[in-house]
């Protein structure tokens, strides 16, 4: 018997289109949220910080969604 690997869950339409809004709007996030994490829900940001975990709570606490992109809003240049 074969082990079965796991599918990837599907994505809600929901977090599609805040995902495409956000990468949409990615210079301007990066100009009102430089270098923060942010998380956007209805097209909307509701939470950014500088701390990835914090943000999705308070996101999570805000909204009561338990999935919702979350992006860094780079500003500059960053060598890695």
């Amino acid at each position: 018997m074969k082990n079965k690997e796991a599918l990837p869950t599907p994505v809600s339409t929901e977090y599609l289109e805040d995902s495409n809004w956000a990468h949409e709007h990615l210079t301007e996030l990066a100009k009102d949220y430089p270098n923060q994490w942010v998380a956007i829900v209805n097209k909307v940001v509701v939470a950014a910080g500088r701390v990835i975990s914090e943000v999705e709570r308070i996101a999570q606490e805000k909204t009561g969604r338990q999935e919702f992109p979350v992006i860094l809003a780079e500003k500059g240049l960053h060598v890695y």
